[in-house]
């Protein structure tokens, strides 16, 4: 909590601060910051946070932590405001901060899947999650493991912080779909084999493992479409450019990059999650 208050007060500031200098943060990306912070604190306040010792709703705030709340604070950008706004010296800590061999390590994606995906089998496949019903402090440093790990896939998959060698589309991507199938493959294990010990009935087990498995795979493909749209747009910029040194404008395609993405690519995103998960619940159904 304190952590999420600090870094919301801090960003807040940064975009005050720049607005005092006449220079227009974007909107969509402060907007993302409140929708990451609110995620945050739905997880950890009443009425979630009172009842998660039941599994479905464990799962549920997992989802927020761990995937959702990240994916909106990485599309915030707060090291580039950090770096717009902090005094030069400050910006020269930040930047020989972020081109560290450690930052270079954290932020692989071998690192982020590890990390993230490492800690949920271990979580659920181990004896830690009864561990962690009953040990409020292990409680506590679970959710901060997930909740950092999560800013850290979210930051190295969709994130646009400046970061020296930053992976390809073609890696990140490959990065995400590893991710998402190791999702889907630990929802799968916990259904048949009624995972994890201590999560109480057969049937909150079962519909633990139902949230883990629809709700991560629509995160995943919306994670998808952002880093198609980021895509898209990276192109359409560096098409710009092309045409730009040949002397020889002409009209934009893709369209050009404004802060946010635009309505039709929105739309089709949306409409291509659907359909996804549309099929999911059919192949589920004839499965079952």
């Amino acid at each position: 909590m304190a952590l999420i208050a600090a870094a919301l007060v801090g960003y807040l500031l940064g975009v005050v601060r720049l607005s005092r200098r006449g220079i227009r943060w974007p909107v969509g990306r402060t907007g993302c910051l409140l929708a990451g912070a609110v995620c945050v604190l739905v997880a950890a306040l009443p009425p979630v946070a009172v009842h998660d010792e039941y599994f479905p709703v464990h799962v549920a705030q997992h989802l927020l932590l761990a995937m959702i709340a990240p994916a909106f604070l990485a599309l915030s950008a707060p090291m580039t405001l950090a770096l717009r706004t902090v005094p030069p010296s400050g910006r020269r800590t930040l930047l020989a901060l972020m081109h560290t061999r450690l930052v270079r390590l954290l932020s692989a994606p071998v690192t982020a899947v590890v990390l993230n995906l490492g800690g949920m089998y271990v979580l659920y496949l181990t004896g830690l999650y009864a561990a962690a019903q009953e040990s409020e402090s292990l409680h506590a440093a679970v959710h901060m493991h997930f909740f950092l790990a999560g800013c850290l896939f979210g930051w190295t998959v969709i994130g646009i912080d400046p970061v020296r060698r930053r992976a390809g589309v073609a890696i990140r991507l490959a990065t995400l779909i590893v991710a998402a199938a190791g999702h889907d493959v630990l929802a799968k294990l916990m259904y048949a084999h009624e995972l994890p010990a201590g999560a109480g009935s057969i049937g909150a087990r079962h519909r633990g493992a139902e949230i883990m498995y629809y709700g991560g795979t629509l995160v995943d493909l919306a994670l998808a479409a952002v880093l198609m749209a980021q895509w898209w747009h990276a192109s359409g910029r560096e098409l710009a450019r092309a045409e730009r040194r040949q002397g020889a404008p002409g009209p934009i395609f893709p369209p050009r990059f404004s802060g946010s993405i635009p309505v039709s690519t929105t739309s089709a995103a949306i409409s291509a999650t659907l359909r996804c998960v549309r099929w999911l619940v059919t192949r589920n159904r004839s499965n079952a």
